[in-house]
């Protein structure tokens, strides 16, 4: 594993950060993601990604630090309030990042989070009283730093120039998608991601800033995992989830995909860690979020780390307009 500081955090953070589901509502399911967390533990993972929407989810990694007494040497990256998902009935408001936050602090166990993120944006709401609110928790040491998932560029300028104004702090972390595959549609609401041309002055941002990125989807949901194979015969509706078919299945990411396979049979390497590589190798503070489930699945991820593709071959398997 790969290290990185952050300003305001004064703990390592890894490279790549481990997601965790929303799940544990059975005893041996619980017992299973202890397992996960302690292969990941032992990978060199220190930055794990949980939200308030996830409920049981969040209480059993605030239970696994506590049990592996951990929570001083973990990072923990936490999302709160969540409008406009589909099925979410969160109000954006001040009250809402308040009352999310004291719970799932509540549930991780710990009197802090090192990184709180918003879900979602609401951008009818102006971001005054959500950085006041914001600024609050900080100043109380319940979070540390602070910033947005699935929030425009427009509305982060929005909320910094605000602070600005008011020698506030900013927003200094974001968590939007973003990996080889484009973002084609979204199904569940709401949702930001990096990849496309319509994005590239929110990437140059990021470059010229160097602001943590903490891209989800990192590996397109699994459409880049290898579970789905363009040249294969099973059908991709069995080898990954409707969302995830949705949000990336397209000619353009099919062809992607494909070099992506192509690559990895070349470098004798999964094609996970061909698409991790690409994403590592883009000119931005990237903290990819992962969330293998196996030992191998961690170690095809944490590959990535080490396996140094040319510009010729990110851009051959993004645009496939040159050889490699």
């Amino acid at each position: 594993m790969k290290y990185r500081r952050i300003a305001g955090i004064d703990k390592p953070l890894s490279v790549l950060t481990y997601g965790t589901p929303g799940t544990a509502t059975r005893r041996e399911t619980r017992e299973e993601a202890f397992r996960s967390y302690d292969l990941a533990w032992e990978a060199g993972f220190r930055t794990f990604d949980t939200a308030h929407s996830y409920g049981l989810g969040e209480e059993t990694l605030g239970a696994w630090l506590a049990f592996r007494h951990l929570r001083d040497e973990a990072v923990i990256l936490d999302k709160g309030c969540n409008p406009g998902q589909g099925g979410s009935t969160d109000v954006f408001s001040a009250h809402t990042i308040r009352e999310q936050t004291e719970e799932s602090l509540r549930r991780l166990k710990t009197d802090h989070v090192e990184l709180y993120i918003l879900h979602r944006d609401d951008p009818t709401v102006p971001p005054d009283e959500i950085i006041e609110e914001l600024n609050r928790l900080h100043r109380e040491g319940k979070i540390l730093r602070f910033g947005g998932s699935n929030w425009t560029l427009d509305r982060l300028l929005t909320a910094n120039a605000y602070a600005e104004k008011h020698d506030l702090e900013p927003f200094s972390a974001v968590s939007p998608a973003y990996s080889l595959a484009e973002y084609m549609h979204d199904p569940w609401g709401g949702s930001v991601a990096l990849s496309g041309a319509l994005q590239e002055p929110y990437r140059q941002w990021l470059r010229e800033t160097g602001t943590p990125v903490f891209c989800y989807s990192s590996l397109g949901r699994g459409y880049l995992s290898g579970k789905f194979r363009t040249g294969g015969t099973v059908p991709i509706e069995d080898c990954i989830g409707k969302g995830s078919i949705l949000e990336y299945d397209s000619p353009e990411n099919r062809a992607r995909l494909a070099r992506a396979e192509k690559l990895a049979a070349e470098k004798g390497c999964a094609v996970s860690t061909v698409c991790l590589a690409w994403l590592l190798r883009q000119p931005m503070n990237l903290f990819p979020i992962v969330a293998p489930s196996s030992r191998e699945h961690i170690r095809e991820n944490t590959a990535a780390l080490d396996l140094n593709l040319s510009e010729a071959e990110c851009d051959w398997l993004l645009n496939g307009e040159a050889s490699c």
